[in-house]
């Protein structure tokens, strides 16, 4: 059975056990195959905005023996999905400006009951903010390290109580309280585009006095990771 790497597993270890799920940009099915076949959730749905993935998931269902259990739908995000066919949503491997476009249209996500497990892979800083001011309560955050890439995986639930975001919670999330050496790499590698970021601005001006304070922060919390190889990320 097809073994998920260290991004597609952080997302199913926040899937509850038995819930039903949605899988956003399904792609090839992985997921939710690999969730249905290890006998942690009993149905899913297999979205994606484009036929070829969708084919590819379709093919991929039944070559696993899943198809009783997984069915695909071509969606845009969660335009086709009724609101009963999922408890637990997982939207992983788009931008962070994508996937807050995606809750926004999806009213029903308003419902404590449904949990978001979401994987931005750029502008988490963008979805971290939707979040906070749009009544979503990020519950838990961890960070992984796959093919030598850093990513973040957010637990998140609406419980519509709309929240202020700072600088820092932007970037970094709730890993500013998580010592792992994962968490430490995925804030060494933020740094990092701060700094490229930070060039932009004039040394008097506010956005360099706010980038360089972060910077500081940031360099304190990451260290032990910032001299290892083992993670390299394209920023």
């Amino acid at each position: 059975m097809f073994e998920p790497d260290e991004r597609l597993a952080l997302c199913a270890s926040f899937v509850r056990e038995g819930a039903a799920v949605a899988d956003i940009g399904t792609d090839h099915a992985y997921l939710p195959v690999w969730l249905v076949r290890s006998g942690k959730i009993p149905s899913a749905v297999a979205a994606d905005l484009r036929e070829g993935p969708l084919a590819n998931a379709q093919a991929n269902i039944e070559r696993n023996g899943v198809s009783d259990r997984i069915k695909t739908v071509l969606s845009d995000g969660l335009d086709n999905i009724d609101e009963n066919e999922a408890d637990d949503i997982v939207i992983a491997g788009m931008g962070g400006e994508l996937i807050a476009g995606i809750i926004g249209r999806a009213l029903w996500l308003r419902d404590p009951c449904k949990h978001l497990i979401l994987q931005p892979m750029t502008k988490a800083d963008y979805l971290r903010r939707y979040l906070c001011e749009n009544g979503f309560a990020v519950k838990e955050e961890r960070a992984c390290i796959s093919l030598g890439k850093s990513y973040c995986v957010m637990l998140c639930e609406y419980d519509g109580k709309n929240r202020e975001c700072s600088d820092e919670t932007a970037y970094i999330g709730l890993l500013k309280n998580d010592g792992s050496y994962e968490a430490k790499r995925y804030i060494h590698m933020i740094r990092e585009k701060l700094m490229k970021k930070i060039k932009g601005f004039g040394s008097d001006t506010p956005e360099y006095c706010t980038l360089a304070g972060l910077i500081e922060k940031f360099g304190k919390m990451s260290e032990g990771a910032e001299n290892n190889d083992k993670c390299r990320n394209d920023i």
